[in-house]
C-alpha cells in the first residue's frame, strides 16, 4: 500500500456498536480512533447523555445469556433481564477490559466527512466540531438508531393543551402521577411506558394501529430469548413428548392465550410480521383494568383525543412511542439513499459507491440477536478494511460487495411499515450470508460466536486492573 494514504480508520460513536466495531478492527491489527460527541462512553445506555431515550424503568429485552457482547458474558449475578444501569456498568467494564476506553475522544463530533479520490487512492477528509481536519482511510458509523425521533402528523396536535412528548424525552414515573396518560405506539419502549402509566397514572391508555403478538419474558422459568436460540431448554414434561422445536412457538403463545380477553385485537398474520412485544407487566395491566387499549388516533382538539373507531379520551399527557429515523447528516447530499427515514445500504453495512464507509446498528433483527448481529457485521467491515490495507481477500470482498444481493428478509412477509424498512431475518444475517461469503466468494470471516478464541489475541486488562481503573 502507498504510504501517502492514511491507514487509520475512524469510528463514530462510543456506544455499544462503536465499541464492538473497535474491538473487531483491532483484532485485524487496524488502528482506529473512536470519537464520541458526549462526555462518556455508553451511548443510549448512559442516562445522563443528552437526548438518550433511556428511562428509569428500562430493562434489556434480550436476556442476560442471549444478550450482551460476544465473547464477554454478563455476570451470573445479574438478573435474568438486566436493568439499564446494569447494562451501562457492563458496557464500561467491556471497554476497560479490551482497552477500548483508551481510544475514545469525548466531546467531539463529525461535521462533515467527504471522500477524496487522490492519485494513489481514496481516503476520507473529516472535519471535526473543533475545526480540526483529519484524514482517515475509512469510517465506521456507529451513530445509533434511536436519536432522531419520528412524531406523526396528527391533525390538531398543535392545539393539545397538555404535555406531548416523544418517548425519548420520557424519564420517570414521576412525570405520570396524577395524570391521564396516552401512549401511542406499541414498540417495547412504548409498552414499558404504558405499563409505567398503568401503575402510576390516574388513567392509562395505549393506542395501537394494528394487532401485535404478545410474549411473556419467560416460560417455565426460562428466558424466552434463551429458549428460542437454543441456549436453554425447558425441563422435560409429559406433554412435551413428540414436540418439535418449532412447536414451542405455539406453546409460548398458548400461555398468553386469546388476546381478545385482554381487550386487544387478534393478529391474523404469521408471528414476526410485526416486531414482537415482550412484556409481562403490560398483560398484567390489561387484565387488571389498569390499562385500556385504544385504536389509531384520528385528531386532537384541546385536551380531547379522538380515535378512528369514534371513541375519545381526555388526557393530560401524550407519549409518542412512534419510532426513529436515521440520517447521516455529516455525509454529502446524495451519497445515501433513504427509504422512509432509514438508510438503504448494501447488505445493511456497505454504502454503495462509497468505498471505505460502513454503518452498523441501523438494522432490526430477532430479539436476542442484536449485539451478536452487530459483532458479525463489524467483523465484515474490519475484514474489508484489512483487505483494503493489505490486499488479502480483496477480490473476493469486491465481488461480495458488488455481486451478492440476497433478499435480507428471506422472503418473510414483514408488515409494510417504516419501522420494518430495515427489519431483516436473523437466520439470513447469521447463517446464510456468512455461508455464501465462504462458499461463493472465498471469504472466511470468523466471528466470536463460532470461535471461542476469536478475540483471545487482543490485549486485555485483568479483572483486577479493570476494577481498579473503574474505581
Amino acid at each position: 500500500m502507498n504510504d501517502e494514504l492514511p491507514t487509520r480508520y475512524l469510528i463514530i460513536g462510543a456506544g455499544v456498536n462503536g465499541l464492538i466495531a473497535a474491538r473487531a478492527f483491532r483484532r485485524y491489527g487496524i488502528d482506529v480512533d473512536i470519537i464520541e460527541r458526549h462526555t462518556r462512553l455508553g451511548g443510549l445506555w448512559d442516562m445522563d447523555n443528552p437526548g438518550t431515550p433511556m428511562y428509569e424503568s428500562c430493562s434489556m429485552i434480550s436476556s442476560r445469556v442471549a444478550g450482551g457482547f460476544v465473547g464477554f458474558p454478563m455476570s451470573d449475578d445479574l438478573p435474568m433481564y438486566p436493568r439499564w444501569s446494569d447494562l451501562y456498568a457492563y458496557i464500561q467494564d467491556f471497554a476497560r477490559e479490551f482497552q477500548l476506553d483508551e481510544l475514545c475522544e469525548f466531546g467531539l463530533s463529525v461535521v462533515t466527512a467527504t471522500p477524496v479520490d487522490s492519485a494513489v487512492g481514496r481516503y476520507w477528509d473529516v472535519l471535526l466540531s473543533t475545526g480540526e481536519r483529519r484524514r482517515y482511510r475509512g469510517i465506521y458509523s456507529a451513530i445509533g438508531s434511536q436519536w432522531q425521533p419520528l412524531v406523526p402528523n396528527i391533525p390538531g396536535l398543535d392545539s393539545f393543551t397538555g404535555r406531548a412528548i416523544h418517548a425519548k424525552d420520557y424519564r420517570s414515573t414521576e412525570e405520570l402521577k396524577g395524570k391521564r396518560v396516552l401512549v401511542v405506539g406499541a414498540g417495547n419502549s412504548g409498552v414499558d411506558i404504558a405499563s409505567d402509566a398503568a401503575f402510576h397514572a390516574d388513567a392509562a391508555f395505549l393506542s395501537t394501529r394494528r394487532p401485535y403478538y404478545f410474549f411473556p419474558k419467560q416460560i417455565f422459568g426460562v428466558a424466552l430469548p434463551d429458549l428460542f436460540d437454543g441456549r436453554a431448554q425447558i425441563a422435560p414434561r409429559p406433554w412435551m413428548d413428540g414436540l418439535e422445536p418449532a412447536d414451542f412457538m405455539d406453546v409460548v403463545l398458548s400461555t398468553v392465550g386469546d388476546l381478545s380477553t385482554y381487550g386487544l385485537p387478534v393478529p391474523e398474520g404469521p408471528v414476526g410480521e410485526t416486531h414482537p412485544i415482550v412484556s409481562n407487566t403490560v398483560l398484567h395491566a390489561f387484565s387488571h383494568g389498569l390499562l385500556t387499549r385504544r385504536p389509531d388516533l384520528e385528531r386532537i382538539d384541546g385536551s380531547t383525543v379522538y380515535f378512528d373507531d369514534g371513541t375519545s379520551e381526555d388526557v393530560d399527557v401524550i407519549v409518542f412511542a412512534t419510532g426513529y429515523e436515521v440520517h447521516y447528516d455529516f455525509l454529502p447530499d446524495g451519497l445515501v439513499e433513504y427509504r422512509r427515514g432509514h438508510p438503504h445500504l448494501h447488505l445493511a453495512l456497505f454504502f454503495p459507491g462509497a468505498e471505505g464507509l460502513y454503518s452498523g446498528g441501523s438494522i432490526h433483527a430477532a430479539v436476542g440477536a442484536g449485539w451478536t448481529v452487530f459483532d458479525y457485521f463489524a467483523n465484515f467491515a474490519a475484514a474489508d478494511a484489512h483487505a483494503t490495507l493489505t490486499g488479502e481477500n480483496a477480490e473476493g470482498l469486491r465481488r461480495f460487495k458488488t455481486e451478492y444481493d440476497p433478499d435480507m428478509t428471506a422472503g418473510f412477509p414483514f408488515v409494510d411499515t417504516p419501522r420494518n424498512e430495515n427489519q431483516y431475518d436473523a437466520q439470513m444475517l447469521l447463517a446464510t450470508i456468512p455461508q455464501a461469503a465462504r462458499t461463493e466468494f472465498g471469504i472466511a470471516v470468523p466471528t466470536g460466536f463460532d470461535d471461542d478464541d476469536f478475540y483471545a489475541s487482543l490485549p486485555r486488562r485483568s479483572r483486577m486492573e479493570t476494577q481498579v481503573t473503574a474505581a
